[in-house]
């Protein structure tokens, strides 16, 4: 399989024809030296352009530095369940259904796959001087944050709602994507969103301005755990939220980000924004009144790295409130230090030979046979067998073909269906929905459908085909649930109740059906299925 990616657009910088050999490209040397070396050459201007272009869109990629022969760098890339919007990637279980499974290898594994992924395309993309948002090696990943709110919009890139297991998961996708080489890492984990941040998105206000309240005691024992573990495994980036805590937005909470990440933790990599959560400082939480104080607070704070909306960012100003004397030179060097120790670890700066993982190629891993084979082990491991009812006569799995059988609901022939937020982009001929999988594993002779909603999951336009397909067969499976349609980020919900009249599906499919019902749920966060429990059905 060979799959070529189009180039977008080619930033790359030409090294400069020279014989110079700048002492931060002698492998021999510590790494801290060399970064030393390379900072020391960088005027404020260059650390200013390094520090304000984190990454989305127009903001990134970091410009080159031509003089140094240092190319760009894109910090915006995404692998919560594979390489994201960056060409054909593997996709594998959110991490709500891969914490489901309680298996730390799993997940390791899981994360080895996707820095292989990430990095072969990596490799290729830059061998083409193509620096576009999500072609890096810094994952904005794993979500690690608390699902306390049922309704939370982003509760399926989590964990769950125990802090310990987030930690310990954590780990796993922090070693496993950074990977065990002594020297190099393959792909850098950068654990979010840090912190206190587990709802709202927009309910009952927008996530850009809440501010969570939260006792120390809490704040230790609910919010804070997972994040250190994640350091603990070696993780080189933490991103601060959009969020205040107890008044201070975290991407200026100088007690989060230095007294507790950097002094008590002994965290030596970077923090970067949420996308607009520096700008959010002053617009959003009103904590500032101008670009050159919100850099002033955020930078004095902690944060290295401005992920930001436009191209001209807050960070722009650093400059400025450096001439003012708002921030030393001492605190702009350290965070461009941060930032350049990553790409040193990441082998930007040693010759490709040394480095194991520049050899990676896009052919070799990107929707292997083995990653397909991962993914469909890890999707087996994240289905939750919630009841199994044996009363009438069947239990799952189906083994035993039945003559009849209807297969209902919105989620059985769209496969956009099928993927959560920050999903990779499969081919198709990797996507099998579950009208055809049914249809292949010939469990009846005869099968009927209906999909029942006519605008998808929001199952506000409801007919009667339900009724027709499920009559006097003797098993029906029912498909329902919410998809990144109902949940997703920035998308929160009213209520856990299923959606629109898919309980009314539900119900016709039972009293139409002369045998057993098998309910089949397609959500992160929780739904009110108590008709379903009380009911004689098996669900998932």
């Amino acid at each position: 399989m060979a799959l070529l990616f189009a180039v977008a657009v080619c930033l790359c910088a030409t090294p400069m024809a020279s014989s110079q050999e700048f002492p931060f490209r002698n492998t021999s040397l510590p790494f801290d030296e060399r970064v030393k070396d390379l900072v020391g050459r960088l005027t404020l201007e260059e650390m200013v352009a390094q520090m304000s272009h984190g990454g989305a869109n127009n903001n990134g990629p970091a410009p080159a530095i031509p003089e140094l022969g240092i190319n760009p760098y894109q910090w915006g890339t995404e692998c919560i369940s594979g390489d994201v919007d960056a060409g054909p990637a593997t996709s594998f279980p959110e991490s709500i259904g891969l914490a489901a499974a309680f298996d730390y290898q799993l997940l390791y594994t899981f994360a080895r796959a996707v820095s292989n992924e990430v990095r072969a395309k990596n490799n290729n993309y830059t061998a083409h001087g193509d620096y576009s948002f999500h072609t890096g090696l810094s994952c904005w990943s794993p979500v690690i944050n608390i699902l306390r709110d049922p309704r939370w919009g982003r509760n399926q890139e989590t964990y769950g709602e125990d802090p310990w297991l987030s930690g310990y998961l954590g780990r796993a996708y922090v070693t496993g994507l950074q990977g065990n080489n002594s020297r190099y890492v393959e792909a850098n984990a950068g654990c979010k969103h840090f912190d206190v941040h587990g709802g709202p998105e927009n309910i009952p206000v927008s996530r850009f301005s809440f501010n969570a309240n939260v006792t120390t005691r809490d704040w230790r024992m609910t919010f804070l755990p997972q994040f250190r573990a994640c350091i603990e495994a070696g993780a080189w980036s933490v991103m601060c939220s959009y969020n205040s805590i107890n008044g201070v937005p975290a991407c200026a909470n100088k007690e989060l980000l230095t007294d507790i990440l950097r002094n008590e933790w002994g965290f030596k990599g970077y923090v970067v924004s949420d996308q607009g959560a520096i700008e959010n400082i002053m617009s959003a939480h009103h904590y500032t009144n101008s670009t050159v104080a919100t850099a002033e607070v955020a930078v004095n704070a902690g944060t290295c790295l401005e992920d930001a909306n436009e191209e001209d960012n807050v960070f722009a100003s650093i400059g400025q409130a450096v001439s003012e004397g708002l921030i030393t030179d001492a605190t702009v060097i350290d965070a461009v230090s941060r930032l350049f120790l990553v790409r040193m670890r990441l082998g930007e700066f040693d010759p490709p030979e040394m480095n194991p993982y520049t050899k990676l190629k896009v052919e070799d891993y990107v929707q292997s046979e083995a990653h397909r084979q991962l993914s469909l082990e890890a999707a087996m491991a994240s289905a939750v067998l919630m009841k199994n009812d044996m009363t009438m006569g069947m239990t799952l799995p189906i083994t035993t073909p039945v003559n009849s059988a209807c297969v209902v609901g919105p989620f059985i022939n769209d496969p956009s269906l099928y993927f959560g937020d920050y999903s990779p982009t499969l081919m198709p001929e990797y996507i099998v929905t579950v009208q055809d999988g049914l249809q292949d594993a010939m469990i009846s002779k005869a099968l009927s459908y209906a999909e029942g909603c006519t605008d998808g999951p929001k199952c506000n336009s409801y007919d009667s085909s339900v009724v027709k397909a499920c009559s006097d067969v003797e098993l029906a499976i029912v498909t329902l649930g919410t998809g990144k349609v109902l949940e997703s980020e920035g998308n929160d919900r009213a209520d856990i109740n299923l959606p629109g009249q898919q309980l009314k599906l539900l119900q016709d499919a039972a009293n139409s059906a002369k045998g057993p019902v098998v309910l089949v749920l397609y959500n992160a966060g929780p739904l009110d299925v108590s008709w379903a429990k009380s009911s004689d059905l098996s669900w998932l």
